[in-house]
């Protein structure tokens, strides 16, 4: 059965675990299915992975980092959809004036106003396998994103140890009643946009399968 997207409306979940806040998204399943389309096949050819690593610019002690070709990016997965880019510019704009409308008057008026573009700087596909993991880091630009689209069977069915394949954002020093990691299960479909800034690792798991992340890094002009 064709899914039908025209009707679709965004929706944002806020998290707020510390002061600055994570908002979630569900990624609609064409672009999952186009992004996985897209990664199998560089992943398939040894010289398309050559030509599009990104390891040697990403901390991660994984299996495969590829960057994302532009043309990805501006394709329409789906009539009732968006390209992929403007998809994500319309999370973003939800992400700033969520964010705006918390702060005082003139942060209000500039939610009001919205954001006049939103600036893609780079973005790649992790495939992580048993062992591999993601150290404590930022990313640059102003926004960042990390969205999943696969996950081994064993951090699905909760198989593995405690936080195994979950990521983990850092912020502030453990004190009394106040607790500076907030771990998040990660599930397929599944986008967290957060500023660059914040730290956030990966735990390593341990069961058989890929798991496959889409990272990007955005700013955004007043």
């Amino acid at each position: 059965m064709t899914e039908n997207y025209k009707d679709y409306k965004l929706k944002g979940t806020v998290h707020a675990p510390f002061s600055p806040i994570l908002m979630e998204f569900e990624i609609p399943k064409p672009y999952v299915d186009a992004l996985n389309a897209y990664g199998d096949k560089i992943s398939a050819s040894d010289k398309k992975s050559k030509q599009l690593d990104w390891s040697d610019n990403l901390v991660g002690n994984v299996k495969q980092e590829h960057k994302i070709e532009d043309h990805i990016w501006n394709e329409k997965s789906h009539e009732g959809l968006p390209s992929l880019f403007n998809w994500v510019g319309h999370c973003v704009s939800m992400y700033v004036k969520t964010k705006l409308k918390q702060g005082d008057k003139q942060d209000n008026e500039a939610a009001d106003r919205g954001i006049k573009k939103v600036a893609l700087h780079n973005s790649w596909l992790v495939n992580s396998i048993a062992g591999d993991f993601n150290p404590p880091h930022m990313h640059f630009g102003q926004l960042s994103a990390a969205g999943w689209l696969k996950m081994p069977e064993s951090v699905e069915k909760d198989e593995e140890r405690e936080h195994a394949g979950w990521i983990e954002f850092l912020y502030g020093n453990p004190a009394m009643w106040i607790d500076p990691k907030y771990a998040i299960k990660p599930h397929v479909g599944q986008l967290f946009i957060f500023p660059n800034w914040l730290l956030h690792q990966v735990y390593p798991f341990r069961g058989k399968g890929l798991r496959r992340t889409i990272s990007f890094n955005v700013s955004v002009e007043f």
